[in-house]
């Protein structure tokens, strides 16, 4: 039987061994939803489960980051929602995520992206591609788990939503594929070599799978996005794992939803994401009726002057951000990129960093600066 599955995470991917009987499926990690018959996309790499012949690659990717500049290195923080899809035959599947600094780990709903792109659709119909001027831009008490690998260290484990999530540390090379090989997950076959580049980052790693309660409740499990909260470790650099995707062999797609309170740089300096091959779809800007360079009011969308009129098109964005972010202003910037060539992101020398609109075209993000949590990318 073959079945196509959605999730949502930013990630890669080990499947699990034994496959159950009348599971849609699952696979990706930080944000996962089960659409059954759409074929939909995330980052990350998926992998065979043990004796599975089939095949199983991750076709799209699609993220949501919330971000939150520092003053100084490591203060900056971020929410990530990733949405992932696979197209596979087996039934049950695991990932594996690498983040730079121990996450809080929350369920959240699937509604998400597909309010976002209907507003973001909505805002092109109604005559958004008009350029706006540029900003000026200022510039649970969970119990740990034993580990089962010598030298990996189990930081927590939980349950969250319909997902076993447990955070793991790598302390020695090759440890990690020991703790998947002992807890019945597949190890990532030729990934030694990022694995090891983001143990001696200093990264974590989330590894996840659907909860055996999930699984014993309904034949089809209806799987929700996650979402991951952390510190970047730098000050002004938005994060997207990519690397480890850079493993499978079909080609995917990138859809990323950015919420920061000023734009995000593009083509005016080197550090743009155009030159990462990703393009600008939408990005918020200022109307006469706007807080020139403060950003929409996403948490009362009704209350905004420049939202107003599309809130009714982002009832669950709404909550999110009521819930996680109350008051604070952001812009959404949505950028993609098609058809992306794994062995090239393979090539990279760091994950996907973005950084803020600086209007100064020589001036160089902090974090891209030697020393910087994105300074790999840029040497």
């Amino acid at each position: 039987m073959r079945n196509k599955v959605s999730v949502v995470l930013a990630f890669i991917v080990a499947c699990l061994p034994k496959p159950r009987a009348g599971l849609l499926g699952v696979a990706s990690a930080v944000l996962l939803t089960c659409l059954a018959g759409q074929q939909v996309s995330a980052d990350g790499l998926v992998f065979r489960p043990v004796a599975y012949e089939g095949s199983l690659n991750e076709r799209s990717q699609e993220a949501i980051i919330i971000f939150h500049k520092g003053d100084k290195a490591g203060e900056a923080t971020q929410d990530l929602i990733l949405k992932i899809s696979v197209e596979g035959g087996a039934d049950q599947f695991g990932w594996v995520v690498p983040l730079p600094a121990v996450p809080e780990t929350g369920e959240e709903d699937a509604k998400l992206f597909a309010e976002l792109h209907r507003y973001v659709q909505a805002r092109l119909v109604a005559g958004g591609g008009v350029k706006p001027k540029a900003d000026k831009n200022t510039n649970s008490a969970d119990e740990v788990a034993p580990a089962t690998a010598k030298d990996v260290e189990v930081i927590s484990r939980k349950t969250v939503g319909s997902f076993d999530v447990s955070i793991i540390k790598e302390k020695r090379a090759g440890s990690l594929n020991q703790w998947l090989t002992d807890n019945k997950y597949q190890s990532v076959d030729g990934g030694d070599e990022v694995i090891e580049w983001y143990r001696k980052k200093g990264y974590v790693f989330a590894c996840m799978r659907v909860s055996d309660a999930a699984l014993s409740k309904d034949k089809v499990v209806d799987l929700h996005p996650l979402r991951f909260s952390f510190k970047t470790g730098g000050r002004d650099g938005m994060f997207f794992p990519m690397r480890l995707t850079g493993l499978q062999e079909e080609r995917f797609d990138i859809n990323l939803y950015v919420f920061y309170d000023k734009w995000v740089n593009d083509r005016l300096s080197p550090y743009g994401f155009v030159h990462r091959d990703f393009r600008l779809r939408w990005r918020d800007y200022d109307s006469r009726e706007c807080i020139a360079n403060a950003g929409k009011l996403w948490s009362t969308p009704k209350k905004d002057p420049y939202l107003r009129g599309y809130a009714h098109l982002v009832p669950t964005v709404t909550k999110m951000f009521e819930k996680m972010h109350p008051g604070k202003r952001y812009y959404l910037t949505n950028v993609y990129s098609r058809g992306v060539k794994p062995s090239e992101v393979l090539a990279w020398k760091d994950d996907l960093w973005m950084f803020p609109y600086y209007t100064n075209r020589n001036f160089v993000p902090y974090d891209a600066r030697e020393g910087g949590a994105a300074a790999l990318g840029y040497q």
